[in-house]
């Protein structure tokens, strides 16, 4: 049986020192507590004690209010170590992993390929497979492509990065920052830089929809862990999504968007690319087609295979272990 246990009170320890069966897993830093959530029967946490790396603290305290792993600060376990262990008991079986933390970056020279169409896809399957947090970041000129496809008024990252009480808009679960660029390039580097990483720490995908070059994307640019250089079926259009992806370097891979039939396979033959995504008739209908083909090759296919048949959250909801007090 796992406890994880994620405080500096060495009492704890010390409580749960000869137990037999009993395997410690320690941890202090947020992404540690999330990687070893998985399996764990109890979580004794202080999360005054906790260092926000990579995740915030909030966004761990949600990862775990929302399984039904039980959950304790050090102070109400030493005041009751058999009851809280007898619960841990009572959990069974083991849960898959998690996600891993990633931002991954739509990207072109251009306009009209279908970035932000595969940007909100993309995050808004992940939340709807593994009920764990999702945001866009959009890097524009002009007129928001996202808060358009949202058809309304919402915030955006001027008045975001500015205003701590102004809240994002949530769409389908996805917290979603469009950009107002007349507004925002008059914010310093520094202070966007901290806007936007604090939004990626309270989010386990990181979705990224911008234009090529964007005077602004160096504020998260080291952040990226795969550029997806879309360009659909012209040889013009390939010719400068390979150009894009040898400049971006070595995270870079070309995503072909809206594949027709057999004449765009003979067209673009020799051209490499990573991903192909075919016509999507109803495209805005955002029902995880195109994000369930991204999210297989950014984390494998083996690995979201598992959340594409039941995820961690709904495993642990299906072994109906009463919920404790918190």
């Amino acid at each position: 049986m796992k406890v994880l246990v994620a405080t500096k009170d060495l009492a704890v320890f010390d409580a749960l020192q000869g137990i037999d069966g009993l395997e410690i897993d320690r941890a202090l830093f947020t992404g540690q507590i999330y990687d070893a959530l998985p399996g764990s029967r109890l979580v004794v946490v202080d999360f005054d004690d906790l260092v926000e790396h990579p995740y915030s603290v909030g966004m761990l305290r949600g990862v775990l209010s929302d399984s039904d792993v039980p959950f304790v600060s050090s102070e109400e376990f030493l005041a009751e170590p058999d009851s809280w262990l007898a619960e841990a008991r009572r959990m069974s079986g083991d849960a898959t992993d998690l996600p891993t933390k990633r931002t991954v970056a739509f990207v072109s020279y251009s306009g009209g390929v279908g970035k932000t169409i595969l940007a909100m896809d993309t995050a808004a399957h992940f939340v709807r497979r593994c009920k764990l947090p999702a945001c866009v970041l959009e890097f524009s000129y002009g007129e928001s492509a996202l808060a358009a496809r949202v058809d309304q008024e919402i915030p955006a990252l001027f008045e975001l990065a500015t205003q701590p009480n102004v809240e994002a808009h949530k769409w389908n679960g996805v917290t979603l920052v469009p950009m107002d660029y007349d507004n925002s390039r008059d914010l310093s580097i520094q202070l966007l830089g901290k806007y936007l990483k604090d939004i990626m720490r309270e989010h386990v995908l990181t979705v990224i929809d911008s234009h090529w070059p964007h005077a602004l994307i160096g504020a998260v640019r080291d952040e990226i862990d795969r550029w997806y250089v879309v360009g659909t079926p012209r040889p013009d259009a390939m010719d400068n999504a390979e150009k894009l992806a040898a400049e971006l370097g070595p995270k870079a891979v070309i995503l072909l968007n809206q594949k027709g039939g057999i004449g765009d396979s003979i067209a673009l033959q020799g051209i490499q690319r990573a991903l192909e995504i075919g016509v999507e008739k109803e495209p805005d209908r955002f029902t995880g087609k195109l994000g369930k083909k991204v999210l297989m090759h950014t984390y494998g296919e083996a690995t979201w295979g598992q959340f594409e048949e039941l995820t961690f959250m709904e495993k642990w909801r299906r072994r109906r272990v009463p919920k404790t007090k918190r």
